[in-house]
């Protein structure tokens, strides 16, 4: 008879899988965006590791068997990224979602138009109704993060517009207003 199920024999070691490791990362919001990739030096070793598309502040990125090794031939841990990302100068992360802002004359908002938009991706074109008001949200479907796990699907870009008045009107302006 052996020893009993989950005990060592007598005067054996019992192996036990190392501790997990954690580590923070700091990331830009367009690596979050298209994914990145950082060279990490532990205990003599160059690990190369793997951030997916989505993540964002807060995410854990498993990286199997590079935590601390364990006891008596037992595995070695995991070693976990911890995601911080970077605030952004133009968009601000809602979920999968991103917002931003964009500047409209006071005619675009009242009679209605266009207006450029940037993306991660570059610029877009954004419909503004007649009668928007300053402040109103507009949505451009897909236009946000990949979603994690899910890259194809994105979130929305949400654009927040901002009116600007005229400073200096003509004597016609100021008859028609």
């Amino acid at each position: 008879p052996g020893a009993p199920f989950g005990r060592a024999a007598q005067g054996q070691p019992r192996s036990a899988r190392g501790q997990d490791l954690e580590h923070p990362v700091e990331i830009t919001l367009e690596e979050a965006f298209t994914g990145t990739q950082r060279i990490l030096s532990m205990d003599n070793r160059r690990i190369e590791v793997k951030i997916p598309p989505g993540v964002r502040t807060g995410s854990k990125v498993r990286v199997a068997g590079e935590g601390y090794p364990g006891a008596a031939g037992g595995g070695s841990g995991d070693l976990f990224l911890v995601v911080q990302v970077q605030p952004h100068p133009v968009f601000e992360r809602k979920g999968d979602d991103l917002q931003t802002e964009a500047m409209v004359d006071l005619y675009t908002a009242v009679l209605g138009g266009e207006a450029t938009v940037p993306t991660l991706t570059g610029k877009a074109s954004l419909n503004i109704p007649a009668g928007t008001q300053p402040g109103q949200l507009i949505r451009l479907r897909g236009q946000g993060m990949p979603k994690l796990r899910q890259p194809s699907e994105r979130g929305n870009l949400l654009v927040k517009v901002q009116v600007r008045l005229p400073r200096q009107l003509s004597e016609r302006e100021r008859e028609l207003f």
